[in-house]
């Protein structure tokens, strides 16, 4: 797949997107806004550089397969017109991958004006997030009820193109556990170890893990280390507006606020004696890659990366913070299927995971994120390179693993 910073890019000149976000964000129950490739246009584009073999292609078939989109008979189905069978994407194992979004490819062209949809269409599919719809039964206040407040939503952007979806999920939080122990501290995980030129050992791990000043213990409850940075998460000021086309990014960055949140991390000094896995250093990530997270709740969990959430919102409490540019991170089943059969073939990474790295099937692996947040059904990451740079601004320049 393209990089996460192409897909990024595009978003930023596109403006009939960056139009659809903003329409979607006055919408109360809207919570995000995620973008991934269309699987059907990686497919014909892997065919058309030879990137896949297509000598056992029917094509004859595959024109027959376009007139039955074409005739929308996928509507009934609910997962899309492209990917249409609830299948796992766990088909085969994938390091990093680069397309060009820019490239013309013709069977793409073909197959589109097959389906009846005129001019350009975008390699890549937008989803409008809202959160669960509740009833509007016993509210005291005179707004619509979701249910009408999704039919405005759908109303107003389904005629803006077919490279536009909505997805009802549940609302996603930060993944900190919260201890029994006397403390009322939050517990985590702490993922991996950096070390600076003098040999000294810092850990990584979520500002909603460990706040600065803290001090940080192992499971067993014994000292292990102090917190001695963290990054302060702003909140979003109006709520379910995390609106990427508007909002103002941190700068410098990677940073936090005015409006948004990139960042949720902190640095642990580590006593003496901390050992850590060897490492190669930073991964170059792209969509569908496979990855694995060490988290202290769930331990080792496969997963392959997902969408880029370009702007979504994270619940806790009763405060709302909006993040820009985190990555999903989806199960991998056990097994050919996906939706609700594949569900329970996965473990998802859980509350107390936070701050677990996630890392690349390379031997020996690359950094590739940190884990920060899920909704029960994805987890989320900030990129490995971002914790990276912010580490080494604030304890020195020479930081290795």
């Amino acid at each position: 797949m393209p990089t996460y910073e192409d897909i990024r890019a595009y978003f930023d000149d596109s403006g009939r997107f960056k139009e659809v976000v903003s329409a979607a964000a006055a919408n109360p129950i809207v919570t995000g806004f995620t973008l991934d490739v269309n699987p059907f246009w990686s497919l014909l584009y892997d065919l058309e550089n030879g990137l896949i073999d297509s000598r056992p292609w029917n094509w004859d078939a595959f024109w027959e397969n376009v007139r039955l989109w074409r005739s929308g008979w996928w509507r009934s189905v609910g997962s899309g017109p492209f990917f249409p069978f609830p299948m796992s994407r766990n088909v085969g194992f994938q390091g990093f991958r680069r397309r060009n979004l820019s490239a013309k490819v013709a069977v793409w062209e073909e197959a589109m004006a097959g389906l009846g949809i005129g001019g350009p269409i975008s390699p890549l599919i937008l989803t409008v997030v809202h959160r669960p719809l509740r009833s509007h039964e016993g509210e005291k206040n005179d707004s619509p009820d979701d249910q009408t407040q999704l039919q405005r939503l759908i109303r107003g952007l389904s005629e803006r193109g077919a490279d536009i979806r909505f997805e009802e999920r549940p609302v996603a939080r930060f993944a900190a556990a919260t201890a029994i122990a006397s403390q009322g501290n939050s517990t985590g995980t702490i993922g991996g170890i950096l070390r600076d030129k003098s040999g000294n050992c810092f850990g990584i791990t979520c500002d909603h893990v460990a706040t600065k000043g803290d001090i940080v213990s192992d499971p067993a409850g014994m000292q292990i280390g102090k917190c001695i940075a963290s990054t302060k998460r702003v909140l979003l000021t109006k709520p379910n507006a995390c609106d990427p086309a508007v909002l103002r990014a941190p700068h410098p960055f990677p940073g936090n606020g005015p409006d948004l949140n990139v960042l949720d991390c902190s640095i642990i000094a580590l006593q003496k004696g901390i050992t850590a896995s060897k490492m190669a250093g930073l991964a170059i990530l792209s969509s569908g890659q496979d990855v694995v997270l060490d988290g202290a709740k769930t331990n080792q969990t496969r997963h392959k990366l997902g969408s880029l959430a370009i702007g979504y919102t994270f619940r806790d409490g009763a405060s709302d913070f909006c993040f820009r540019d985190s990555i999903e991170l989806l199960p991998q089943p056990r097994g050919p299927f996906g939706g609700t059969l594949g569900s329970w073939l996965t473990t998802m990474p859980t509350q107390g995971d936070s701050g677990g790295w996630v890392l690349t099937n390379d031997q020996p692996p690359r950094w590739a994120g940190m884990f920060y947040g899920e909704d029960g059904f994805r987890g989320f990451l900030i990129r490995a390179k971002w914790v990276f740079d912010w580490a080494e601004n604030e304890v020195g320049p020479g930081l290795t693993f």
